[in-house]
């Protein structure tokens, strides 16, 4: 999610595209919008490497992010809804990420096992459900997770792992990933998957298998060049050699 989308839920402002760097917003008039430099706000939106942080301005109260109250900093994701000063807003993934059916490359089967959806908002926060086998969605009492609200249908829904991708299908009713309503969609690592608007999970799943790098055969470091007979005697026998000449020649020379 290289820059995402800052929703208005009130269409008083269109959306707001939230590239690298910092937006503030603060009020306007009745309602809510971008500020200029140096402008009172109520909220600033950092998107950097690390992802989109919201930090909330002091002594502002009533700040929400899927129902939980926020005091000072807060990191978001696509599909995060945030409520502040009386106003909705959401954050979208631009229309280039959705993962469409046809071209969303296949995740490592091996990681299936791996796959979880973790609950963020609603009654099922903190809960995680393993999809080692495929997730039926709804309020039916067999449903792999049971979820219950207006809105909600005994089949609302079905993620399941399937030659190395995630697809999810929504059977009936709303459902949306990183903020955007879908009906058939795959789903990778880190997206936010809300059902009818109350209940929100992220698919957690290992990061993308990197082949083991070869281990190339150790090669016996070449033997350093050798010079000469020389070479292969100790240089301290070789300076003993020197030494004894250079006393025998001093020794005749003195005697002359």
């Amino acid at each position: 999610m290289s820059q995402p989308l800052l929703q208005f839920c009130d269409d008083s402002q269109p959306d707001l595209a939230l590239g690298v760097g910092v937006q503030s917003i603060g009020r306007n008039g009745g309602g809510l919008a971008p500020t200029v430099n140096g402008a009172p706000w109520l909220l600033q939106l950092s998107n950097d490497r690390r992802g989109i942080w919201m930090a909330v301005a002091e002594g502002q109260h009533g700040v929400h992010v899927n129902g939980r109250p926020i005091q000072q900093l807060a990191m978001l994701r696509a599909g995060d809804s945030i409520h502040v000063d009386g106003r909705k807003l959401l954050v979208l993934a631009t229309a280039d990420t959705g993962h469409p059916l046809d071209s969303a490359p296949p995740q490592d089967p091996a990681a299936s096992v791996r796959l979880v959806l973790r609950g963020i908002g609603g009654r099922h926060h903190g809960r995680s459900v393993s999809l080692g086998q495929p997730c039926r969605i709804g309020s039916a009492a067999d449903a792999s997770l049971h979820i219950e609200g207006h809105g909600i249908h005994p089949q609302h829904a079905v993620i399941e792992e399937r030659n190395g991708q995630v697809l999810l299908h929504a059977a009936a009713g709303d459902v949306q990933v990183n903020g955007q309503p879908v009906r058939d969609a795959v789903l990778h690592g880190g997206d936010q998957i809300v059902f009818s608007l109350e209940h929100r999970f992220v698919l957690e799943a290992p990061p993308t298998s990197v082949p083991p790098r070869s281990h190339p055969e150790v090669d016996t470091p070449p033997a350093p060049p050798q010079h000469g007979w020389i070479s292969r005697i100790p240089w301290l026998l070789v300076a003993a050699v020197l030494l004894a000449a250079g006393l025998t020649a001093l020794l005749a020379f003195g005697q002359r």
